[in-house]
């Protein structure tokens, strides 16, 4: 499946050095596909996830999934809704995709009656942690996950008002501009 090739070829060329070698060499597009095919069969299952792809060419270069909030502590603080994925090809980053994404999925978040949402992050993936608050998002929480090859720390990014994300772009735009004009 292809999706299944995009999220492991993206883990693997996002989180090398971020995540032990074993984990990404671990990794099976098969395996991945075969799960996001199940997903995508019981999406009750799994927070009524709803996957949207970007594509080049006929083909799938990013994909952002999303649906309602999986973690009892965020939801609690009123996160309702989560981004529980997103990823590019590197070479499709920097062209306004991830935003196009994220607009994207605030606003079926948005549709479904969901009123703000979060996502995870490795600490360490500062490209990505930069993208975020670039977009409004804000740390709201920190979990680790101790496995056998090592730590990961992972930070929570939120924002509470759908309405801003999706209205991210535009406002970068308009900035853009601004300072175009200076």
């Amino acid at each position: 499946m292809a999706l299944g090739r995009l999220h492991v070829a993206a883990w693997r060329e996002t989180y090398q050095g971020l995540v032990p070698d074993a984990m990404l060499a671990g990794l099976s597009p098969e395996g991945r596909g075969e799960a996001w095919a199940e997903m995508l069969r019981d999406p009750a299952g799994y927070q009524d996830v709803r996957v949207h792809l970007a594509g080049q060419d006929g083909e799938p270069i990013g994909f952002a999934a999303c649906g309602s909030q999986s973690d009892a502590a965020l939801a609690a603080e009123g996160f309702d809704g989560e981004i529980g994925a997103i990823y590019l090809y590197r070479a499709a980053q920097g062209r306004g995709i991830g935003r196009l994404l994220m607009r994207t999925a605030a606003a079926d978040l948005s549709a479904r009656g969901l009123q703000a949402a979060s996502l995870w992050v490795l600490r360490g993936n500062i490209p990505a942690r930069g993208f975020y608050e670039h977009l409004g998002g804000v740390v709201i929480g920190e979990k680790r996950g101790v496995r056998p090859d090592g730590e990961l720390v992972e930070l929570a990014y939120g924002w509470r008002d759908l309405g801003r994300l999706q209205d991210a772009r535009r406002r970068t735009e308009l900035a853009h501009r601004s300072r175009s004009a200076e």
